[in-house]
């Protein structure tokens, strides 16, 4: 995505991600499993969880911004944080996960929707949208197999 815009964003959320559930259960079983274990999860519930967690601190980040002209992401240990997001949904199905993953999906969108057309001038913002969407999907591509 050469340049970020509200539509562009909102077309990634009901197109690529949106999808994303579905083209993981599409692939035969043996994909899937190929698939979690090439991204480092157990089970798709981890997965979903670890992205679910980053939208979450993307969104607070997005209103940090938006309330602080100075605000900064702070320094976040990576793995320590996606080890939590997991550990958090240790006890959770997947069907649960996948339902919690797209309410996070929908709140995302009314986020942006709700974003001022200063919001999209805002490096900060443009630069969270960026990692937590267009980055992010494109470093857990689900790919059909060929």
């Amino acid at each position: 995505m050469d340049q970020i815009t509200r539509q562009s964003v909102l077309d990634l959320l009901n197109g690529g991600w949106a999808d994303y559930v579905a083209r993981f259960q599409g692939l035969p079983p043996c994909a899937q499993a190929a698939f979690l274990e090439q991204q480092g999860y157990k089970r798709l519930a981890d997965l979903l969880a670890h992205i679910v967690a980053w939208w979450e601190e993307g969104l607070q980040a997005i209103q940090r911004y938006k309330n602080d002209p100075a605000a900064r992401q702070p320094e976040i240990e990576v793995d320590r944080f996606n080890a939590r997001a997991v550990e958090k949904v240790r006890a959770v199905s997947e069907a649960e996960e996948i339902r919690v993953f797209e309410d996070a999906r929908r709140k995302f969108a009314e986020t942006v929707q709700k974003l001022s057309d200063e919001d999209f001038k805002d490096e900060r913002v443009l630069n969270q949208i960026k990692w937590e969407l267009v980055n992010h999907l494109e470093d857990h591509r689900i790919n059909k197999p060929g």
